[in-house]
């Protein structure tokens, strides 16, 4: 059979449109993909985020996060009400409630770590060369003394206060200051703080650096019991209209959730990519405290009431805001 001959103009035209489509085509992908708006702060409770990225989860369901680093969940919250964040992560605040109870439609969505027994994920480090030389032997010989937390009116002034309280003293007792974990690294280098209330990894980078020591995780404080630490917050436009993008982006989540509660941070391939993502040393990661990841992503709903009832105890919220209220569970299994 007689083939038919392809002339150089033809075939200089067919490999240029065959160029311009490989070319285009993940573009063409990447435009069929919806993009969420993802608040982030550098803590090892986001495993299951960075999990869900890098094992392509959040790509199965059609997912692109635009990601954005912030301080502390309690300064995404203009962000979320604005509707200029879809997702925050973090802790939940004072102002995340006093925000619901003044009608925001902003709702904490799922677990993202808990600090169970041997999970004290967030926990005080203090300065080592005040441990090592005894002037710091209990929380209560840190009164007086600079005591950091991420942020004003979050769990970690919660918990603060209750190791205080253990020890016969208060929040109140201790000259805060406010700086990210960064920033806590570089303060304890100069010596400009004398502890820090830290999330992993940063509580295993201090101790690696010689610079603070572990001094007490919330399973050890007596009465307190299991504590819901971080959350992830859904904005209430992105609740309300685009529904089915929060379901695919809370399925590659709990798909993430899942794995990292069966291998947790000790696993090499979920170290290193802890280490992407928080530029902490894998090695530095897994000897840091792991945090709790419910598999499913259920909270201890408990726990966050009690944080509301301290928040409003303390001055932090005019007002008290049901659990219920705050919550919404509907995206979860």
């Amino acid at each position: 059979m007689a083939r038919k001959k392809i002339n150089g103009a033809k075939l200089v035209l067919f490999l240029g449109l065959a160029i311009v489509l490989v070319a285009l085509f993940p573009c063409m992908a990447r435009a069929q993909m919806d993009t969420v708006k993802l608040g982030d702060l550098s803590a090892i409770s986001n495993a299951a985020i960075y999990i869900a990225v890098e094992k392509g989860y959040f790509r199965e369901q059609g997912i692109l996060n635009d990601i954005s680093t912030f301080a502390s969940a309690a300064k995404m919250v203009p962000a979320l009400v604005a509707g200029e964040l879809d997702v925050s992560v973090g802790a939940a605040s004072a102002g995340l409630f006093n925000g619901i109870a003044q009608g925001a439609s902003f709702r904490i969505v799922a677990d993202k770590g808990q600090a169970r027994e041997g999970t004290g994920f967030s926990l005080l480090t203090v300065r080592k060369d005040l441990v090592d030389s005894g002037q710091v032997k209990s929380v209560k010989d840190l009164k007086g003394k600079k005591v950091s937390i991420l942020a004003k009116g979050i769990v970690q002034d919660y918990l603060v206060d209750k190791m205080a309280e253990e020890a016969g003293v208060s929040i109140n007792d201790f000259e805060m200051v406010y700086l990210a974990g960064p920033n806590q690294f570089n303060a304890y280098e100069t010596k400009a703080i004398d502890a820090a209330y830290a999330v992993e990894p940063w509580a295993a980078r201090f101790e690696d650096k010689n610079l603070a020591v572990r001094f007490r995780t919330p399973d050890q404080v007596k009465g307190l019991g299991p504590v819901q630490i971080a959350v992830i917050i859904y904005s209430g436009k992105f609740i309300k209209e685009r529904r089915s993008v929060a379901q695919r982006w809370m399925n590659a989540y709990i798909k993430a959730a899942e794995l990292f509660h069966k291998r947790g941070s000790k696993d090499p391939e979920i170290a290193t990519i802890l280490e992407k993502y928080t530029k902490v040393p894998a090695a530095v990661i897994k000897v840091a405290t792991p945090h709790y990841q419910d598999p499913n992503g259920r909270m201890i709903l408990q726990s966050l009431a009690d944080q509301v009832d301290w928040f409003v105890k303390h001055g932090y919220m005019t007002q008290k805001v049901s659990i219920e209220n705050a919550v919404d569970l509907s995206f979860l299994k």
